[in-house]
């Protein structure tokens, strides 16, 4: 059993400045930042200007980044030109990680498209384009030293995001790797669904966002405030030697951010 203790994060806003970001996270007390690559404020365009200051502060805090894009991205939508389009946009995103050594950057499986998914034929369509976009990106992705992983995003109703799905995009691109979000898997199919995701692509795991809900809608609460067993999640990790970085995607407040951080630590280190 693994008892090295993860690395841990918080999520950049996208109404905030990165570099701000990163001194606040650092006087938090946390590892490194996961640069949310998303408008208004860490477009492409504007992370590549602000290289330089990024890099440096990273430096001088002694941090190191990540990166994570927006869940809306259309990478499996029927509509051709719109989807080239998101494949240049990710490509953008994809540069601008590079630029800024981000050796991780994740992308969202599903995107959210109406009732794309309440028939077969939509399923079978969306996943056909979302496979060969993924392709596409960690070709391209390769070529400029940077790791891509998709990220777990579950249907609230009818719709494409589940393991099954999922596993079909990854078996299709096995230079993906895997981000589990635990409070997504939990939606999707509560403590049994975290556990599957886990059991499913442990070989594969290389980040994980933690926070909380109550099973219905992504809530994104303190850990505790929800239903998420996180005692189990702590001996699910365990059980596979997971010490790699764990992201507090909490949404409520930087005090609950660090609050659930500390818990989770004590958890960590109880747990056995």
């Amino acid at each position: 059993m693994g008892n090295k203790m993860p690395r841990f994060g918080l999520l950049t806003d996208p109404v905030e400045s990165v570099p701000d970001e990163i001194v606040r996270f650092k006087r938090l007390g946390f590892d490194y930042v996961e640069i949310g690559i998303e408008e208004p404020m860490a477009t492409p365009k504007i992370l590549a200007k602000q290289k330089r200051r990024i890099l440096r502060l990273l430096s001088e805090n002694r941090m190191y980044a990540l990166g994570h894009t927006a869940y809306w991205v259309q990478f499996g939508s029927s509509h051709r030109k719109a989807r080239k389009g998101w494949i240049e946009e990710a490509k953008d995103m994809i540069t601008v990680a590079h630029q800024l050594r981000l050796d991780l950057l994740n992308f969202h499986f599903y995107g959210r498209l109406g009732k794309v998914g309440s028939t077969n034929q939509s399923t079978s369509v969306f996943l056909q384009n979302f496979t060969s976009a993924m392709r596409e990106l960690t070709k391209f992705a390769k070529g400029r030293k940077v790791q891509l992983m998709l990220e777990n995003i579950p249907t609230e109703g009818v719709g494409i995001g589940n393991l099954r799905n999922f596993s079909a995009v990854m078996h299709g691109v096995p230079e993906l790797k895997f981000h589990l979000d635990v409070g997504h898997a939990f939606i999707e199919n509560r403590m049994e669904g975290v556990k599957s995701y886990i059991d499913t692509f442990a070989d594969r795991l290389v980040h994980i966002h933690i926070h909380d809900n109550h099973g219905e809608e992504d809530e994104h609460l303190s850990l505790g405030r929800g239903k998420i067993d996180f005692k189990k999640v702590v001996r699910y990790l365990k059980a596979i030697d997971y010490d790699r970085t764990i992201t507090f995607e909490v949404f409520t407040s930087h005090s609950d951010a660090v609050s659930s951080r500390e818990y989770f630590k004590k958890l960590w280190t109880k747990i056995g």
